[in-house]
């Protein structure tokens, strides 16, 4: 089997480290090497302890190099950054077991520097992070919490561990925390989205007051999150108040305009609720005054939710379908056009319905960060990790996504 590419260069990087180890070992000390010219010389041996090692990455037998090097951990203090170098290119790899196996075995020597200590702490953390074993890697952080040189670092992996397994509450403590000494935290709304997914659980057991409690805090946080107002919102329509739900969707819709489409169907839900699509048309038309591209989001809103019935809304699906290159080729625009509008608002219902149909499994939903896509709206994305970058798309998606 012919070694890979990253086999070339993580036994590379490993000569390299041998050699320097060799060379220091060998002339970095002229007094020392006078004073002990009678002593047995270990370099021939780390010299062909580290050859054979080699031969095995480029023979693709990690598993033979891994004990050679291990072996040599227990001779010599001074292949430790070696061995470190050597877990953590194991990690890349993605052989985290490997990567374990050396980490455990330096923290296992006797009489280990404080600093190489926690340096192999803080590198078998990120071994157990890496595997997914969320439960050990904590632990270890939590360990190096009181490490001046590593309590940074520590801290974002535990922030990034509590959001993983959504223990939010440790998550906004463990986020306050690295808040004191990262001067170069981004804040983005963390801790206000924290709140709002404690909030959405309690939301669940329909323990309201909860609900408005943890909103609060999450609204009032300095760096507060559009999705702590939409939360209000639903909790209004949740709870009969309609018409104090209709006013703050009103207002998202203003401050975020990307998420008409996610909206209105809230909105119609309400106005439906209140019996007054009166209601419901001037909110629309208010929407389309203020900006031009709203009655795209509006027609696929009407799409996407089927109970939308309200004439101002398929009148921006009609508007959309004609404008539309590909759609616009299903129906008759200039027959439809000399029909009268009931007759119309009858087409643009049955299209509605069929293309309600058809993208019912597509990807409504791209994150602009990293373009990953969803079939349902995320606060955070999977892929990237950023909050509120995951948006409704503006346009339909025809083409079934790929299982």
């Amino acid at each position: 089997m012919m070694p890979t590419e990253s086999t070339f260069l993580l036994a590379g990087l490993l000569f390299l480290a041998a050699s320097l180890g060799y060379f220091f070992a060998r002339f970095g000390d002229d007094e020392e090497d006078e004073v002990e010219v009678d002593k047995p010389s270990s370099a021939g041996t780390l010299n062909a302890d580290y050859i054979k090692g080699l031969n095995f990455l480029l023979n693709e037998q990690p598993d033979q190099a891994l004990e050679v090097f291990l072996r040599m951990v227990e001779v010599d203090d001074e292949t430790l950054e070696t061995h470190f170098a050597l877990g953590s290119l194991f990690r890349r790899r993605g052989e985290v077991e490997r990567a374990i196996r050396v980490h455990q075995n330096i923290i296992a020597r006797p009489n280990l520097s404080t600093m190489h200590k926690e340096h192999a702490l803080i590198s078998l953390a990120e071994d157990y992070l890496g595997a997914g074993l969320f439960d050990r890697a904590e632990k270890l952080f939590k360990e190096l919490l009181e490490s001046p040189e590593y309590r940074l670092r520590a801290l974002q992996k535990l922030v990034r561990i509590y959001e993983v397994t959504h223990d939010w509450q440790q998550a906004i403590d463990a986020y306050k925390e690295l808040a004191k000494v990262d001067p170069d935290l981004k804040e983005v709304g963390q801790i206000a989205h924290y709140y709002c997914e404690l909030a959405e659980h309690a939301a669940q057991d329909r323990d309201f007051s909860k609900v408005r409690e943890l909103l609060k805090k999450a609204s009032s946080h300095k760096h507060g999150t559009v999705r702590a107002q939409l939360a209000l919102g639903d909790l209004a329509k949740e709870t009969d108040d309609h018409k104090q739900a209709v006013k703050i969707f009103l207002d998202v819709m203003d401050d975020e305009p990307r998420l008409i489409s996610e909206i209105i169907p809230r909105l119609a839900e309400s106005c439906r609720a209140l019996d007054d699509q009166e209601l419901l048309s001037e909110s629309l038309n208010k929407l389309r005054k203020k900006d031009p591209l709203a009655s795209k989001s509006i027609a696929l809103a009407a799409i996407h939710d089927p109970q939308i019935q309200n004439s101002t809304a398929l009148h921006c699906l009609w508007d959309y379908i004609a404008e539309d290159p590909i759609l616009v080729n299903l129906v008759d625009p200039e027959t439809l056009e000399e029909s009268d509008s009931e007759v119309r608002l009858m087409a643009s219902e049955r299209m509605r319905k069929g293309l309600a149909t058809f993208i019912s499994s597509t990807h409504r939903y791209r994150c602009s960060e990293c373009g990953y896509v969803t079939s349902q709206l995320l606060w955070q994305c999977p892929s990237c990790r950023s909050w509120e970058t995951v948006v409704p798309v503006g346009h339909l998606s025809l083409t079934s996504p790929i299982s």
